[in-house]
């Protein structure tokens, strides 16, 4: 039932999932059947050492590891890959601080213990998890951004009260009216502002 839902959610699209079984002898064995028509499974990595250049190389849409405790490598290899994809860890028992290191390496949603039957509703956890983290990341950026726009607009602004004796309103006013002109952000043309400002001294 989950299965076919999930296939209706994301119609003909068909999922490639890169299977890293980083030690994991020791834990569950997961096959294809166990993924389902939604997905087509990649080669499988038998250990973590060459993710990076396999994500790289066949540019997989989710990572699915099969861990029994995440080694330094594979932390390291997901560090690299920057959360450029949703992450799937199945393992088993991990402490506090191991959950931590996961979650800071890029994973997405740690599956703790494994059936089959929990493995569709796992993957797409990941990916709902996945978009949520990039949507707050879009939006701190942006605020981020909208901060260091509104700095630079003041500074600007100072300056050009300073050097052509405007007031507060009559300065903002000509870098709108610059910013209309040239079609740029008022962030942008403030920044202009101060590197001519430097370069003439």
């Amino acid at each position: 039932m989950l299965l076919s839902l999930y296939t209706r959610l994301v119609g003909t699209v068909m999922l490639r999932i890169l299977l890293v079984n980083d030690h994991a002898e020791a834990l569950y064995e997961i096959s294809p059947p166990m993924l389902g028509s939604a997905y087509t499974l990649l080669p499988v990595l038998k250990t973590a050492c060459a993710l990076l250049h396999t994500f790289q190389q066949d540019q997989p849409d989710f990572i699915l590891i099969n861990t029994a405790i995440p080694s330094k490598t594979l932390l390291d290899q997901l560090h690299a890959i920057k959360r450029a994809v949703p992450v799937l860890m199945v393992a088993q028992g991990l402490n506090r601080l191991q959950i931590q290191s996961c979650l800071q390496a890029g994973v997405s949603h740690l599956l703790d213990g494994f059936t089959a039957e929990k493995l569709p509703v796992a993957v797409m956890m990941a990916q709902v998890q996945f978009e949520q983290s990039q949507a707050l990341q879009l939006r701190i950026s942006l605020l981020e951004q909208q901060l260091a726009d509104r700095k630079v607009i003041d500074q600007a602004k100072g300056l050009l009260m300073d050097k052509r004796r405007l007031s507060e309103g009559e300065a903002y006013e000509t870098l709108r009216r610059q910013a209309m002109k040239q079609g740029m952000k008022l962030g942008d043309v403030a920044r202009q502002v101060l590197a001519m400002a430097d370069l003439l001294g």
